[in-house]
């Protein structure tokens, strides 16, 4: 009888609300929905959407928004504002997502030295993730890069297990470019080490004079004064 009653004074509510052009909170809570299942479409997520408050009155907009209320969103609770910019108002939906922790996990064996290809790696549930400390949670991270050292099919890829291709290798002869305030000048030299892009590697120049530079895309030494 209690929950009949509640029931009908909500109906009422509702009525009186639509004729006094005040919104309609469920088409808000649609709205949040529908912008949780564009938003969390792409990611191994399910969620619980709250409601709001029937006792809030917001006056009626043609056209609200959804948006997330706080950036960074992670699993457990947060929000999703639904607001009218026209009429300045803006409400706060509570949700909960559980959100699986993914792994990147190789699908064959690999030896040291090998560079990965979008085939030797897959995505794969972690059931207990305190034990998945370091490992590669995006295929991108793993596709390209060379192992360190072999592993066999099924392991976790972690990310010291991996680095990025070496574009200059020891005594491998480069292409130095320095650089300054209002002069420019390239030279090749002598690398004396291995290093990616974006490392530093030490070169031996024509002159015996080792100097320190940043590896660059194409392969050349960048050294700025």
């Amino acid at each position: 009888m209690r929950r009949l009653l509640l029931w009908m004074m909500c109906c009422v509510w509702a009525a009186a609300a639509s004729a006094a052009g005040m919104q309609d909170l469920g088409r808000l809570e649609t709205l949040a929905g529908d912008f949780l299942k564009h938003e969390l479409s792409m990611r191994p997520a399910t969620w619980t959407l709250g409601q709001l408050d029937r006792k809030l009155a917001v006056p009626a907009c043609a056209q609200p928004k959804a948006d997330w209320a706080t950036p960074g969103v992670t699993t457990g609770v947060t929000f999703v504002a639904v607001s009218c910019p026209e009429l300045g108002w803006a409400l706060r939906i509570p949700v909960r997502i559980n959100e699986k922790k993914m792994g990147v996990a190789l699908s064959r064996a690999v030896a040291a030295g090998e560079v990965l290809s979008a085939a030797d790696v897959r995505l794969v549930d972690v059931a207990n993730p305190s034990l998945a400390r370091n490992v590669l949670d995006d295929l991108q991270q793993a596709i390209g890069k060379t192992m360190r050292s072999g592993a066999p099919a099924g392991a976790w890829l972690r990310s010291f297990m991996v680095r990025a291709p070496y574009l200059v290798n020891s005594n491998q002869r480069v292409k130095v470019v320095a650089s300054g305030e209002g002069f420019a000048a390239a030279a090749d030299g002598l690398a004396i080490g291995n290093a990616a892009e974006g490392e530093q590697v030490s070169v031996r120049m024509a002159s015996g004079r080792v100097i320190r530079g940043q590896v660059q895309a194409d392969g050349s030494v960048m050294v700025i004064y």
